[in-house]
């Protein structure tokens, strides 16, 4: 399955289309910004389930109270992003007989939407959140199947993507090793730049490395590759793709 890109989302919010589902296209709501502090429609899209986004987000994805270790948040960039206001967060209504191609070309449509806009940001690293609204079990198997399908394209963009849920029963996508936290208020989707702090993740995903080499092999030779076991295995991934180390 290789999916085309949709056109860009609109500035506002996409209105039903009777025929979508006909055509197996799916509504794609153009993301709304969230920012630490707002409360109410202009901080959570207008949606029930945004409402509940936006704080998990600032005070669990982005929290570190009562986590061990050097970095305790599940996320450090989070707080910045909302902060500086590039946060996004975008809601795909998909159901179990969605086909996964369908599901592919919305996240390629919004892929292409966060390439741009996060290229015009501040210096915070922006971030993509489309959450999937609905009982889980017969939509993971769809998104599933449509997130493996558009890594290549994500990687292609400088971006890394991940897929978070709560059912511990799914096993983790080998592709992509990144951990999931099972207290999620919905499953969802999460866009944002590959950076010079991802060596280790590009080092763990064959697809994303090419990515990684091609953006940040200066600086990861300049200031990450300090240890005798990180230059092996980088230079292991280099021959694997053939670059130069």
């Amino acid at each position: 399955m290789s999916p085309e890109p949709d056109p860009e989302p609109p500035a506002e919010s996409v209105t039903s289309d009777p025929g979508a589902a006909r055509r197996g296209e799916l509504v794609r709501p153009a993301p709304v910004v969230f920012r630490d502090g707002d409360s109410g429609d202009d901080g959570d899209g207008g949606t029930e389930l945004g409402a509940v986004f936006r704080p998990y987000l600032r005070d669990y994805i982005g929290d570190s109270i009562g986590r061990p270790g050097p970095s305790n948040a599940i996320c450090p960039f989070v707080r910045g992003a909302l902060r500086a206001g590039v946060m996004h967060y975008a809601e795909l209504r998909v159901a179990g007989h969605t086909a996964p191609r369908a599901v592919a070309r919305a996240l390629v449509g919004y892929l292409a939407w966060f390439d741009r806009a996060s290229q015009r940001e501040s210096p915070e690293h922006p971030g993509l959140v489309v959450a999937f609204p609905g009982p889980p079990a017969p939509l993971l198997p769809v998104v599933a199947a449509a997130h493996r399908a558009v890594l290549p394209a994500v990687y292609a963009r400088g971006c890394t993507a991940a897929l978070f849920h709560e059912d511990p029963a799914e096993p983790d996508d080998a592709h992509h090793p990144e951990p999931r936290y099972f207290t999620a208020p919905a499953p969802f989707y999460v866009l944002r730049r590959i950076i010079p702090a991802d060596l280790q993740l590009s080092l763990r995903v064959r697809q994303m490395f090419p990515a990684y080499h091609r953006l940040h092999a200066a600086e990861a030779r300049r200031t990450r590759l300090r240890t005798k076991e990180a230059a092996e295995r980088w230079n292991q991934a280099c021959r694997e793709h053939g670059l130069p180390p």
